[in-house]
């Protein structure tokens, strides 16, 4: 897996291992069944996170609300504002080969 711009790993690294910023992020953790829980933002443009909502309430995903972008954000340990943010099942788990990165000696 890369670490590019749109990598799990990336944004994971910067987050901490449970936490996932990012609707993109969290939307990809949702359907390979790698979160057990999502956070939003309650100023999040809704076009933004509406396909997130649906798929969470699909998929049987609890979604908690945070009041700002700004406090999900801080909550990600970012210096920007979050929209999203997906809490992994399993900390450091890698999506597809089922290894977490100590399994794998990473």
């Amino acid at each position: 897996m890369s670490n590019g711009p749109f990598s799990l790993r990336g944004n994971r690294q910067r987050a901490g291992k449970d936490r996932l910023p990012g609707v993109r992020s969290a939307e990809r953790a949702v359907q390979n069944g790698l979160c057990k829980a999502v956070y939003v933002a309650k100023d999040a443009e809704e076009r933004v996170v509406k396909n997130l909502l649906r798929l969470c309430q699909e998929k049987g995903i609890p979604v908690s609300f945070f009041d700002s972008m700004k406090e999900l954000g801080e909550f990600c340990s970012l210096k920007v504002g979050a929209s999203a943010c997906a809490i992994l099942k399993e900390p450091g788990r890698e999506p597809g080969n089922g290894q977490t990165e100590a399994e794998k000696g990473g």
